[in-house]
């Protein structure tokens, strides 16, 4: 049974409020789980040319990206706690939807971690003009991903100033990009091409880029009980994130098409190239170190926000208890991120074309289950104090996320029956998994006994924020 009954928001943590996340902190946070740099969204050029994807671009981010980080503000305002949707769904229909909710927030984490550590070596390779064999290459994403679980170690609030000043460094030299082209190109006439009547135009690939670039933004519902005054910080950063992330995709994609307008050149990298086109090779290597910074960043963003989903399904013991551990002092879940680095390992000699069809499903899946959790608590539980609420009634939110129901439901359609089965065998072993572990917990398995609190590692007892709550307000008697 959840544990988070009432709502309201109220942000009562029992964590000393300067180790919570502030507005910056968590606008940092926000922006790398979800767009994270426009840095590996070229090949969208290719694909259908540069009107559509301004038009996209433009369009996109109202009808898909606005809706979801508002629900996810109304929820986890409503009830800040770690675990997002799996605690959320659990509250609005029964465990066993917050169970597959967040093994779905889960399955689509870690398959996005995969895709971090090759594309981040990739990029370091480029500065050193070096090529690895396969074994190297494999100790080289490693040793990546090693670092980002080091730097997780310290805590969300180190993660989440980290990525904010993080955010403006990766940034400025796409800003510096886009005013040498103001500078330099006086041809803006290929805005409007369209590559519609090409033969290798590819519409699908284009709204799946869309949706891979402009999701994600559900994922800070995991770290809501690490969040200052969530109530006012929630919606202020949500807002400010969707529009740096949506305005650091169009922009430079923008004035990269009318740097270079030959459009089949364009692949994952080319705005390095063309940096190098308008300003030479200090700008060249400058775009090639700031996007291994970006992905190097969204990576442990992800991991941070992939490893709280964990830990607040083990706090509802959903899972094992022993994965809701934190470092008494760093207050961060570190068998969680060390169990999402092991499973990471595991997957890093995936292709990226595999891994992208595949991340999308499961984006997919936890957009439809988060609306729906949204609305069926509004209905479900409706005098809850919301410090945030979507400003419509319950048809009005309806009628607000039918455009991304609408286009999950398209997105999910397109894919190939390869993905397809592969996630219906993904699907189904999370339902074995919830009932082998619910079987477990009734059997009483000493494995899915007990408390998160009562967990103790390296000789000592993880932090908790229920422990603390309740001795702050011991405290205050």
């Amino acid at each position: 049974m959840v544990a988070i009954e009432k709502g309201g928001g109220g942000g009562s943590h029992g964590i000393p409020e300067g180790q919570l996340l502030g507005t910056l902190a968590l606008v940092g946070l926000i922006y790398f789980t979800a767009a994270g740099g426009a840095y590996g969204s070229e090949s969208v050029i290719n694909s259908v040319g540069p009107l559509p994807v301004i038009i996209g671009h433009a369009i996109f981010p109202f009808c898909w990206s606005l809706p979801i980080g508002l629900a996810t503000v109304e929820l986890a305002t409503a009830y800040p706690t770690d675990g997002g949707v799996a605690v959320w769904a659990a509250l609005a229909f029964n465990e066993f939807w917050g169970f597959m909710g967040g093994y779905f927030s889960l399955v689509e984490g870690v398959v996005n971690l995969a895709v971090f550590p090759t594309v981040t070596l990739d990029y370091i390779l480029v500065l050193f003009d070096a090529e690895l064999d396969p074994v190297s290459s494999w100790f080289g994403k490693a040793a990546i991903s090693c670092l980002v679980v080091l730097l997780n170690m310290q805590g969300v609030n180190f993660v989440g100033r980290s990525s904010y000043l993080l955010s403006i460094l990766i940034n400025i030299p796409l800003i510096i990009l886009c005013i040498l082209a103001v500078i330099r190109v006086k041809d803006y006439s290929p805005w409007m091409d369209s590559r519609q009547n090409d033969y290798d135009t590819n519409w699908t690939f284009f709204l799946g880029i869309l949706v891979f670039n402009l999701s994600g933004y559900d994922n800070v519902g995991s770290v809501a009980g690490q969040v200052k005054k969530p109530g006012v910080t929630m919606p202020k950063a949500m807002i400010i994130a969707i529009i740096v992330g949506s305005v650091s995709f169009l922009v430079p994609l923008m004035f990269g098409a009318v740097i270079d307008p030959d459009y089949d050149d364009w692949r994952a990298g080319h705005f390095a190239v063309v940096g190098k086109m308008v300003g030479g090779n200090w700008l060249f290597y400058t775009l090639v170190v700031a996007a291994a910074m970006s992905r190097l960043t969204h990576f442990m963003a992800e991991l941070c926000t992939n490893a709280f989903f964990l830990q607040g399904m083990a706090d509802e013991r959903m899972v094992p208890p022993i994965f809701g551990w934190k470092h008494p002092e760093k207050r961060a879940p570190w068998v969680s991120i060390i169990a999402n680095f092991a499973v990471v390992l595991s997957m890093v000699t995936l292709s990226l074309p595999e891994i992208f069809e595949f991340s999308n499903a499961f984006t997919i899946a936890g957009v439809l289950l988060g609306l729906t959790t949204c609305i069926r608590l509004r209905i479900t539980h409706p005098d809850v104090p919301r410090p945030y609420a979507i400003p419509v009634g319950t048809w009005g939110l309806v009628t607000f996320f039918m455009p991304c129901y609408v286009l999950s439901i398209y997105v999910l359609f397109c894919l190939s029956t390869f993905t397809v089965s592969i996630c219906i065998g993904v699907v189904g072993s999370g339902v074995l998994g919830y009932y082998a572990l619910n079987e477990a917990k009734i059997a009483g398995w000493s494995g899915m006994q007990g408390t998160v609190e009562e967990v103790e590692l390296f000789g000592q007892k993880g932090y908790s924020e229920n422990a603390a709550a309740r001795s702050n307000r011991r405290s205050d008697v």
